[in-house]
């Protein structure tokens, strides 16, 4: 017997595994900051309960991040190239990372896109 599963029931499974994983009412965010202390725009941290107790969820990296002081010391090269792939999420949550690499392949990606600018209102070009 051949089971088919379409793209639309394997949106909603990985939407609907998402929702089993993370408490969206628990998940809050802080801006980064710069060299110097002062709070930046192009870079977030979303993290799950008390920002003291968690090295965090996510990061979120906006174009903005790779012009930054910060990344002075990388190559034109490299930052044309995190800038086209800009805006990027950086998952340290990497066990549910690699299990939605087992589950899904790769195809969790726009679902979790999609899911992330529902919840969060950022957009997401690339994870990693």
């Amino acid at each position: 017997m051949k089971i088919i599963i379409t793209e639309s029931k394997l949106n909603q499974a990985v939407i609907d595994y998402l929702n089993e994983t993370y408490d969206i009412n628990n998940i809050h965010w802080t801006y980064g900051t710069d060299d110097w202390g002062n709070e930046v725009d192009y870079t977030m941290l979303f993290y799950e309960g008390d920002f003291e107790d968690d090295d965090g969820l996510f990061m979120w990296y906006g174009e903005d991040y790779w012009y930054s002081d910060e990344m002075n010391y990388h190559n034109k090269e490299m930052i044309d190239k995190w800038v086209e792939q800009s805006p990027i999420l950086s998952f340290n949550d990497i066990d549910t990372f690699n299990t939605l690499n087992g589950y899904f392949g790769d195809r969790w990606h726009q679902p979790f896109k999609d899911w992330f600018m529902e919840h969060f209102k950022k957009p997401i070009k690339t994870i990693e």
